[in-house]
Order: C-alpha cells, then sequence, then structure tokens
C-alpha cells in the first residue's frame, strides 16, 4: 500500500494506492462500489486472484473514501511485439464531493505515474462525461464486432464443462492464459480479470461457461443463447482451426457466432458493436490501431 497526502483545490486529502489487503479502506471501497455500480469487489479479493496487476486509486477525505480510480494492466500481444496496455475503469466520486477536481486529480496522477510503463491506455465512458475524457488526451474511437453464419457438423471432438469450483480445473485454466497461442488481432492476456469474469461472479460473469477441449488442446469461454454461440475467448495452446473450435461448441439449432474479441479468422463479417450509454477511449498511441483496423476490446477485457 502506498499513502500520501494530498492537496486539491486549498482542501487536504490522503490517497491510497494499492490498499486492497487493507481490511477497513477495502469495506470502504466495496460499499462505495456497491452504491454507484450495483456491485462489490469482495468476492474478487477473496477468490485469491486479486494480484498487482489491478490497481486502486482512491481519494479518502479522513477516514471516507470520497473519490475513486482502478488502473488494470494488461499485458498485450500486437503483430508479435508484446507491450503492457492500461485500463481506466470504476471511475466514482461521491455525490458532495463532486466539482471539486478529485477525477481530475486522480487522472493526472494516473496518467504521470504510468507514462514510462505502458504502451497505450484506454476506457469506455458513459454518455455524461464524453467531454471530461478528451481534456486529457483521450480520442473516441468505433469498435465493431466479428461474426459469420455457421452450418453445423457433428464433430468428433469431446467437450467438458469445467466446474470452477475445482481447483484443479482452474489451476488448468491458468496453466492455458500464460500459455495461450495467439488467436486474436491482439491478445489482452490479464489472469486476474479472467478470473474476476469466469470465477469470483457467477451471478453476472461466465463460470458456468468454461469449456475444455481437450484434443484441440483449447478452453474456450461460450454461451449459448437461442440460435447463436456467443465465443466469449479461446484459449488455445497450439494453432488449432476456430472452425473445429465452432464446430465442437455446437448443436445442430446454432446457425450463427459471435465473437467477443476480435479473431484472426478472415471468413468473418465486422458490424459495428457498441454497448448501451458506452463509448471506447484510447490514447494517442493506440488511436491509429483503432482507426486503420476494424477491433473490439475483448468483453472479458472490461473492468
Amino acid at each position: 500500500m502506498k499513502t500520501e497526502s494530498i492537496l486539491v483545490n486549498d482542501k487536504t486529502y490522503n490517497l491510497y494506492i494499492e490498499y486492497q489487503t487493507d481490511e477497513k479502506k477495502r469495506f470502504e471501497f466495496n460499499d462505495m462500489a456497491e452504491k454507484e455500480w450495483g456491485f462489490d469487489f469482495e468476492s474478487f479479493y477473496q477468490s485469491g486472484y486479486w494480484k498487482n496487476n489491478c490497481c486502486l486509486y482512491s481519494i479518502f477525505y479522513k477516514e471516507e473514501i470520497v473519490s475513486h480510480t482502478t488502473v488494470t494492466l494488461f499485458e498485450v500481444i500486437v503483430a508479435s511485439e508484446k507491450k503492457v496496455w492500461a485500463q481506466i475503469g470504476t471511475v466514482m466520486t461521491k455525490k458532495h464531493f463532486r466539482k471539486q477536481g478529485l477525477s481530475r486529480y486522480l487522472m493526472q496522477r494516473i496518467q504521470q505515474d504510468f507514462n514510462d510503463k505502458i504502451e497505450g491506455m484506454f476506457l469506455f465512458a458513459n454518455n455524461s462525461v464524453l467531454d471530461f475524457y478528451p481534456k486529457f488526451g483521450f480520442i473516441p474511437v468505433n469498435e465493431f464486432q466479428a461474426g459469420k453464419k455457421i452450418h453445423y457438423k457433428q464433430s468428433s471432438f469431446h467437450v467438458k464443462q469445467l466446474d470452477m469450483d475445482h481447483e484443479n480445473n482452474r489451476k488448468l485454466l491458468e496453466t492455458y492464459i500464460e500459455h495461450a497461442h495467439p488467436n486474436s488481432f491482439f491478445n489482452l492476456k490479464n489472469l486476474d480479470l479472467t478470473f474476476f469474469y469466469c470465477y469470483a461472479y457467477p451471478d453476472f460473469g461466465f463460470k458456468n461457461a468454461v469449456f475444455h477441449i481437450e484434443a484441440l488442446d483449447t478452453i474456450a469461454i461460450a454461451q449459448i443463447e437461442e440460435n447463436v454461440l456467443h465465443l466469449l475467448y479461446v484459449f488455445k495452446l497450439r494453432n488449432v482451426d476456430m472452425n473445429d473450435i465452432i464446430q465442437a461448441l455446437s448443436n445442430p439449432e446454432i446457425t450463427e457466432v459471435v465473437y467477443g474479441f476480435t479473431p484472426q479468422d478472415k471468413d468473418v463479417t465486422f458490424t459495428p458493436y457498441k454497448e448501451e450509454d458506452l463509448t471506447l477511449f484510447v490514447s494517442k498511441e493506440l488511436e491509429s490501431l483503432f482507426k486503420e483496423h476494424q477491433l473490439m476490446i475483448p468483453l472479458l477485457a472490461h473492468t
């Protein structure tokens, strides 16, 4: 945990960074998140998968948390080059502390702290703050989702749903995440966040959507809704055909697959994608990448 006294608009506060092991302060953060977003991060912490890639930046006034931003770090592979990107998320300020420069301070501080540690930064902004982030050099960009029509063919590959309450299955997924063969235009690797979605929060995550296709050395995060296969992410240990993975996960009712990431496949079509009330903003370093290609931030990488 890092802590320091700060002065914002002639008022003294305390800044706490990476303090999740402090139970009292973590309770303050979780209480604020629950009131602002409708859920907290306690299950994530108790799961044991909250490591150092999810960095809390919180401003406290005396013993009360009043403003917060989370920085999540990703290992990224773009055109065979390893990079580090950061995502800004869980931005919130208590009502009676708004318009006092606290969110601005946190943004400036985070950019300063990570300036020489990352090669790009991105965030999702709701419609009420679209004018805020350009002040810090962020540019709005469009996202595109890949998908295609499919014709079912019976597959010989066995698919096993992994029970994520079993430690051996969690260890297996860890191995696949750490050693996955690139299968996306850009791969955002963050083990912590994957387990946030696939283990810590079964109520709104994908704990029951983790499937192992052993013969293909693949673990897929997938769901079926009506006649559509939603392929949220794929971790494979070798370069196997994505069509084999899709057919193994499909049934005779499936007529379409949509991707929760940008696949390398050539036989897909792209359509504009935008979550309600959310716009993707990227730092200047990432602008050309997103404007020259039809991309989306993987759904399992949202904070």
